[in-house]
């Protein structure tokens, strides 16, 4: 395995033994490109589409599949695409660690260009977590796998949308996090894809804030309507969780 390894709990803190996540180790590169919060909201609402079959487009380092695969029981197999080999093979590393080598398999290549080893049958759901700006917007980050992490530097939001209508089965899922003031171009691609807008949430930094990333999820179905989702605030003080989040970061699931 390739690059300075550095292990921790998924959430980066200790785990209480009832927890999905407890005992969830992930390791990914001590520099460069690493998970943030990101990963816990896209997996925590991807799971509520989830069936037998997953594939992530732009896996980094598994995370979001190690995620589902603790939230999905009923999760049979899984599989990332990842551009970047370094963090290909940390997937695969994290995955075979956790004992999900069996369910979960990583395949360093680039999702715009049809697998090798095609699926039958598609995805029950397909979900990403792409670069949130376009290529030249803003500031560029020195460190190439932050850069294509965070820029369109090797795929674009189009990309993302015609490689996910490729892969979902005709009843499956696609679902990503991304900032709202692309919704327009979201909602774009969507339609250019053939993925039919079903459900938006948008998040919050604090209640009464303006939304700074939002959570949308589309089928290969048409619905008869588009459903808005609750907000979702991430903080409600300074250095503390809103009770939802902290539930989701802990991973325990509240009747």
């Amino acid at each position: 395995m390739s690059g300075s390894p550095h292990r921790q709990d998924a959430s980066g803190r200790g785990r209480s033994p009832e927890s999905p996540f407890a005992g969830l180790s992930v390791r990914q590169p001590a520099r460069g490109y690493r998970y943030s919060i990101d990963a816990f909201l896209l997996a925590d609402f991807a799971a509520g589409f989830c069936g037998r079959t997953a594939l992530e487009l732009g896996t980094g380092s598994g995370i979001v599949l190690l995620l589902l695969a603790r939230l999905c029981p009923g999760l049979r197999r899984g599989m990332g695409v990842e551009i970047q080999r370094e963090l290909c093979e940390f997937a695969r590393g994290n995955f075979e660690e956790n004992g999900l080598e069996g369910v979960l398999t990583a395949v360093h290549g680039d999702f715009r260009h049809e697998p090798a080893e095609p699926f039958p049958g598609g995805f029950d759901l397909v979900v990403s977590n792409p670069p949130f700006r376009k290529a030249g917007e803003g500031r560029t980050n020195p460190d190439p796998g932050k850069e294509i992490a965070r820029h369109e530097v090797t795929c674009t939001l189009s990309d993302v949308f015609r490689a996910a209508g490729r892969r979902l089965s005709p009843a499956g899922r696609f679902a990503m996090i991304g900032l709202p003031r692309r919704l327009p171009e979201i909602l774009s691609c969507a339609s250019d894809a053939g993925i039919f807008p079903e459900k938006l949430r948008f998040v919050h930094p604090y209640e009464g804030r303006p939304a700074n990333l939002l959570l949308f999820a589309g089928c290969r179905r048409k619905v008869p309507e588009l459903s808005i989702l609750p907000p979702l605030a991430v903080y409600e003080g300074r250095g503390k969780y809103h009770p939802e989040v902290e539930r989701l970061y802990r991973g325990i699931t509240l009747p």
